[in-house]
């Protein structure tokens, strides 16, 4: 009898064991980003709710995101991946490497509205900028939402360089080492710099000042107004209807945990609160609205 119970035992641990069922939660940036923390922190609030699913946190950057958007693709059923307006831009560059953004859906809007800044350690402002002449700027990935920002220098200046970089956090430590004049950021992720005095923010997107850093438009540069970043989680159209809209009320539920609502009040956008019908519109929205503004970027030389 005791036998037949440890028997039982072991099999009832062995079937729980079983029954999480891993999903990879990938992000296209460099592990150390901000947005990697919140990746992370979501998938502990996602796995602390609920025992179904086990969610990991994967790291793949390069080529804009698209090494990690492909891997999406080629594991559809149990990925999933977080992305800014950059996962729209990009699919509509580079054939070989990029994706087709109709083989994604939306799954959850994680944040709306945050900024983006052109910072550097050399000049204070677009109007010095101007005076320079030739700038260089840095960006991560042809096709990236920072490729299309410096892209649209070229209304401050005709001698713009873009510089490519595996990640923005590399780009970073170049503009500290002034190997690069300028480069593209969140807020979050650079207020520590200038809080150090290492950096100055140049201009912000957006129609607001925030932390008295000016914007584009205040500075007599218009067309940055509308193209502040969103942050969302995406997954293929071959994912089972179900299982979407399950990780859909998974997200949606972690993403009010105090710690991530904290991260999104430091990266200033804000986190709507849509339906699941709702979410898939915007995602086709975002797709019409990006692919409008890709015109706009320009090849790396």
């Amino acid at each position: 009898m005791l036998r037949k119970f440890i028997v039982a035992a072991v099999l009832a641990c062995s079937l729980n064991a079983q029954a999480a069922e891993r999903i990879t939660f990938l992000l296209g940036f460099s592990a150390a980003s901000g947005l990697a923390n919140n990746v992370r922190l979501l998938c502990q609030e996602m796995n602390r709710n609920q025992d179904k699913y086990e969610f990991v946190a994967d790291f793949r950057p390069g080529a804009g995101g698209a090494i990690a958007a492909n891997y999406v693709l080629q594991n559809p059923k149990n990925t999933i991946i977080s992305g800014t307006s950059t996962f729209f831009l990009r699919s509509n560059f580079d054939r070989a490497t990029g994706y087709g953004i109709d083989s994604f859906q939306g799954v959850s809007i994680l944040s709306s509205g945050s900024p983006v800044v052109l910072y550097s350690s050399k000049y204070a402002s677009l109007n010095e900028l101007k005076q320079a002449g030739k700038i260089t700027t840095a960006i991560s990935g042809y096709g990236s939402h920072s490729n299309l920002m410096a892209s649209m220098l070229s209304e401050i200046s005709t001698g713009v360089t873009i510089v490519n970089y595996p990640s923005l956090v590399d780009a970073t430590k170049d503009i500290l080492g002034k190997h690069v004049d300028t480069a593209w950021h969140w807020l979050y992720d650079i207020q520590p710099l200038v809080d150090a005095n290492k950096a100055t923010i140049i201009a912000i997107t957006g129609t607001r000042s925030i932390n008295g850093h000016p914007t584009f438009a205040s500075q007599g540069v218009k067309g940055y107004e509308n193209v502040s970043t969103n942050t969302a989680v995406y997954a293929s159209i071959e994912m089972p209807a179900e299982r979407v809209r399950e990780i859909y009320e998974l997200l949606k539920e972690a993403n009010r945990s105090p710690d991530i609502q904290a991260h999104w009040a430091r990266e200033l956008g804000t986190t709507p609160d849509l339906s699941f019908s709702e979410t898939q519109a915007w995602y086709r929205q975002q797709a019409q609205f990006w692919r409008d503004q890709s015109s706009k970027v320009k090849p790396l030389q």
